[in-house]
């Protein structure tokens, strides 16, 4: 994972054709997308030489790391090992992008894992930790949102679950979930539901 280049892309397509000032698509957040490379991801993003360019200049604008959990008997370790190479790196890239206000990790454990319960209990304690460090040591305000994938996943939902979460400022600091509770519903409705 250290070693891996990351890749910084749009997070929605660019508008194309005429179209009127208030059926335009929202200009692209610059998006870094570094991690194991998962299938969930795989609309995530649209390479362009806009998107190249703020990561040149160091302008992206959100992180989405993808961390996937191998099938093994001991998933609490795999899970808490990967967490912790996923905090280094992404604590890399903040000191690189002064810009970057939302942190995504999409954590997708192997399908023979069972429930997700412990992945997202340690996501959440992970994501938690994680915002009160950045806020401490960057001086930054920065929300940390965890999701725990499936097999059942839809790229394309899970796109505009991503896309919409990193268009908003949550009132929330950090928030972890699974893909099952946010599969019908934007994420901003789960973790208010959640606050309640």
């Amino acid at each position: 994972m250290a070693g891996q280049v990351p890749e910084v892309m749009n997070s929605i397509r660019p508008a194309t054709g005429h179209t009127s000032l208030d059926k335009r698509a929202p200009s692209p957040v610059p998006v870094l997308l570094c991690g194991d490379p998962l299938d969930c991801l795989g609309q995530l993003v649209v390479h362009d030489s806009e998107a190249r360019d703020a990561l040149e200049r160091h302008r992206a604008r959100a992180i989405v790391i993808g961390i996937h959990i191998p099938d093994t008997d001991r998933s609490r370790k795999a899970v808490k090992y990967r967490l912790r190479n996923a905090h280094d790196t992404v604590n890399t890239h903040l000191r690189r992008h002064p810009l970057v206000r939302h942190i995504i990790y999409i954590v997708h454990p192997d399908s023979g894992q069972g429930a997700p319960d412990t992945a997202v209990r340690l996501l959440s304690g992970t994501v938690g930790a994680h915002h009160a460090e950045i806020e401490m040591r960057h001086g930054r305000d920065v929300c940390i949102t965890g999701i725990v994938t499936s097999v059942h996943t839809s790229p394309v939902a899970l796109t505009e679950r991503v896309t919409d979460r990193i268009r908003t400022t949550p009132i929330e600091g950090s928030y972890a979930t699974t893909w099952d509770e946010i599969a019908d519903r934007p994420l901003a409705a789960a973790a208010a539901e959640a606050l309640l």
